[in-house]
């Protein structure tokens, strides 16, 4: 299994495959930011990487997000997804 680091070049091509609207949003705020280390969802720090499980960018991609813990807590409660620290 392959993880692509959030908000690589890498990860933004592969985004926008899956979620342009998403990928357009999160290189928006990484930008205005002046940084890579925001939350991929709302731009906000500190944040953590992490892979959704059972979500693909392709066969062997697990797709990953970097989110802070308000964002982390509204995915795993409202969206059901199960969130796993990403070991870089």
């Amino acid at each position: 299994m392959r993880h692509l680091s959030p908000h690589s070049k890498e990860w933004f091509a592969a985004l926008a495959k899956l979620d342009p609207q998403q990928a357009a949003a999160t290189r928006k705020m990484v930008k205005t930011a002046g940084g890579e280390d925001v939350c991929s969802l709302c731009g906000d720090r500190p944040a953590s990487d992490y892979e959704v499980a059972d979500k693909w960018f392709d066969a062997e991609t697990q797709v990953t997000l970097r989110l802070c813990e308000d964002c982390l807590s509204i995915r795993a409660t409202n969206e059901g997804e199960r969130l796993v620290p990403l070991s870089t």
